[in-house]
């Protein structure tokens, strides 16, 4: 059981960091807009989730791993909602 935690723990860490990266590519801290409560934190789980769930993630980590300071945001991102209506608020 406890091995099943420590995967659940490392995957759930692995999309927090993607998230967090693919958001700061669209010029989003996340991070920074959770202090102001521009962003709960459960809008922020439930993009954690999205990403948990999505079937792209080696492709998204190649993607920030290669790309600039900005980047399109890829049509598979889950999260293409959210960081579109970030950016125009």
């Amino acid at each position: 059981m406890r091995s099943i935690l420590m995967s659940y723990d490392s995957n759930r860490e692995t999309h927090t960091r993607l998230v967090l990266s693919m958001a700061d590519r669209q010029g989003l801290d996340l991070q920074e807009m959770m202090l102001r409560a521009d962003v709960s934190e459960h809008q922020f789980d439930e993009a954690v989730d999205r990403c948990v769930g999505c079937t792209q993630t080696e492709a998204c980590k190649c993607l920030l791993d290669s790309a600039g300071p900005t980047l399109n945001l890829p049509e598979y991102c889950r999260n293409g909602d959210l960081f579109t209506s970030l950016r125009s608020s």
